[in-house]
This record gives structure tokens, sequence and C-alpha cells, in this order.
């Protein structure tokens, strides 16, 4: 292991654009690591406020919806492919929240949270390996 990069930062703040995301068919998104720390900072906060809720399917449910606001705040950073009544939708972040947050009947809400995590964790892991790579491992 080479440590000659032990003091060189990866900025995270960047995000990058992240397709082919399953459930979100034609959608790409513009998106921060999960390892992102005001993210992981305001998950871990809110996990903490459920507490013991979090033992049950409800208040897991309610975790699972409650994660949209830090996924907006800190993960989304812009979308291609987001559609309202079959027009093009500019990204918004009031619109972004506003759909990270939904418990629809639909699922859409959930959907999108699940979308905009997994392509966050497709940052993760890019970074990850060039981590690995510029560690020498």
């Amino acid at each position: 292991m080479d440590i000659g990069n032990l003091s060189k930062k990866v900025d995270l703040a960047e995000g990058d654009w992240i397709d082919e995301i399953p459930e979100l068919d034609g959608i790409r998104l513009k998106v921060r690591s999960t390892n992102y720390k005001p993210f992981r900072v305001a998950t871990a906060g809110l996990a903490r406020r459920s507490g013991k809720k979090l033992n049950t399917d409800e208040g897991i449910s309610d975790f699972t919806v409650a994660t949209g606001k830090p996924l907006a705040d800190h993960i989304l950073l812009d979308w291609d492919g987001v559609t309202d009544n079959g027009k093009p939708l500019k990204y918004d972040a009031k619109k972004a929240l506003a759909i990270l947050t939904a418990e629809d009947d639909f699922g859409i809400g959930a959907k999108f949270r699940r979308g905009v995590e997994w392509a966050g964790d497709q940052v993760a892991e890019r970074i990850a390996e060039q981590a690995n790579a510029a560690a020498g491992n």
C-alpha cells in the first residue's frame, strides 16, 4: 500500500452523471456519492431521532420516506429525462424534494428515492475504485 496520497482530498461535492438506473428508464441523474459527509450526518441523525420506531414496519416505512430530504439536500444535483404529464421537467430543488419525499399510491416517490440512492452508490463505488488505484491496490 502506497500512503503517498494519504492527505490528498477527493471532491465529493461535484457529482457525476449516472444513467441506466433501475426503475428509472430514460432518466439520467447527476448525483454525489452516498459517502458525502453531510448526507451521512443527516441520515445518521434521522436514524437516531427515529430510535425504537425503526423496529417496526411503520417506522421503517416512515424513515424511508424521510430519507428523501437528505437525498434532495445532499445527493441529487440535476436530472435529465424527468417529465411532468409528458413534458420535460427542468431540475428544480423544490420539485426534487417533493418527489423524493412523496408517499404516493403509484410508488413514484419510492422508485425515485431508490433510484437516487442507487445512483449515489454508483458514484461511491467509482470513487472507491479510484482510491484503490491511487493507493496502489
